[in-house]
């Protein structure tokens, strides 16, 4: 569930001014309605306490409530994203785990003045963990950069859907009902939408005009060369999930082609087809993962294979911000481990003389440039083609982005 209020921007970037703006725009109470009050802190337990994820809590919250009113849901949603963002600033001055009182510190903090002592780890609300490793990872300068703007707002970008319209036309068919954007001018299909508000509920969504995706991830299909997609018979996007990468290929390559788009999820591929259908990406074949001989029956035929790993997120963390909770040091060992044992796994699918992209939403190093030393470490009839870490500091979502070539 996707959640866009056009006062979004407002409430990311200072903790402190929260309530100040809540109160302006949607004329909040001190005392708020209790079945409100009861759903915000209900949600953060869930989030916080259950570690459930925060997108999934509310479209359940809001499922089993439908009296809740529109101005009821964004009130909600905004005030447990803001307070996960900053749960750690705001369980500081309230010193306590409880998130019955967190959330009434949270709309009394125009009250409180910021401590000049309190530490960055507190101010820019991360846990212990995730912390450390990013201090580990990138040196204390990088991370304390790039975890300040993790806590921005993200862009709102939509990718169009060229199999069907131009950027020039679909900027000005969102201009005709009230939508202004940007054109990127690092991505050709990219547009920056510039007053938020819900874009998956109009006809040229419905349409198959365009898909959300940020500059990041749509950069990782322009991040191979063109003559290769060119010349490609067959791609495999093994982690495709809802398939985003996939539907970008599939108009890049004008429906020519096959993709076969593969996942361990079923609800994410049945999510997929759903997207090639509105879409009209006819050359995307989809397949679930059920065992190892789904694999071994696409063994070296491949012309490009797409490994978008399953990560930490550390890139994404302005799009996710529960994992400034739930990330711990365990985990990402477990992911380091599984990424290797994806990349051994799914690398027979290649062709000779073939290319592998691997992907994450990373920032970190050892899920990214250690992961692919270690793979032509491994395995020497790989080579480095060319690599690329993009940054959240650069204004979109931080990815690791590295084409081989298997001779």
């Amino acid at each position: 569930m996707i959640l866009y209020c056009k006062y979004k921007e407002f409430f990311i970037s200072n903790p402190i001014k929260n309530t100040a703006i809540l109160q302006k725009y949607f004329l909040l109470p001190m005392e708020l309605h209790r079945p409100v009050l009861n759903a915000i802190i209900t949600a953060l337990h869930n989030v916080i306490n259950k570690k459930l994820y925060s997108d999934k809590v509310l479209e359940h919250l809001f499922r089993e409530n439908k009296k809740l009113g529109k101005r009821d849901r964004t009130l909600i949603a905004e005030t447990v994203y803001n307070i996960i963002r900053y749960y750690y600033y705001y369980q500081y001055i309230a010193n306590t785990d409880d998130v019955s009182k967190i959330t009434d510190t949270y709309f009394k903090g125009k009250n409180k003045k910021p401590d000049a002592n309190i530490p960055d780890r507190i101010k820019l609300s991360y846990n212990n963990d995730l912390w450390n490793e990013g201090i580990k990872q990138l040196g204390k300068d990088r991370w304390l950069r790039e975890a300040s703007v993790l806590n921005d707002s993200a862009h709102l970008v939509i990718r169009t859907n060229t199999l069907k319209i131009t950027r020039e036309e679909l900027k000005q068919k969102l201009k005709s009902i009230g939508t202004e954007s940007i054109e990127s001018q690092e991505v050709p299909e990219a547009l920056i939408i510039k007053n938020k508000k819900f874009l998956n509920q109009n006809d040229l969504f419905k349409m198959g005009y365009y898909e959300f995706q940020d500059i990041s991830s749509q950069k990782v299909v322009h991040f191979i060369p063109r003559e290769i997609l060119q010349n490609a018979k067959r791609i495999i996007d093994a982690c495709a999930g809802a398939g985003g990468k996939s539907l970008h290929l599939s108009s890049m390559m004008n429906n020519k082609g096959q993709i076969i788009a593969m996942d361990i999820h079923k609800k994410k591929i049945e999510e997929l087809r759903k997207r090639a259908a509105r879409t009209t990406c006819n050359n995307i074949q989809t397949k679930i993962i059920t065992s190892s001989k789904i694999i071994k029956r696409l063994e070296h035929s491949a012309d490009l294979l797409l490994i978008d790993t399953p990560c930490s997120g550390t890139g994404v963390i302005r799009r996710n911000p529960d994992i400034k909770i739930k990330f711990t040091s365990k985990n990402i060992q477990e992911l380091i481990l599984l990424q290797r044992q994806l990349l051994d796994k799914y690398s027979v699918m290649l062709k000779n003389n073939s290319c592998l992209m691997y992907v994450t939403c990373s920032i970190f190093p050892e899920e990214n440039e250690k992961q692919i030393d270690w793979f032509l470490n491994t395995y020497s009839n790989f080579e480095m083609i060319q690599q690329q870490t993009i940054y959240p500091s650069e204004g979109f979502d931080g990815f690791y982005m590295a084409l081989l070539k298997k001779n």
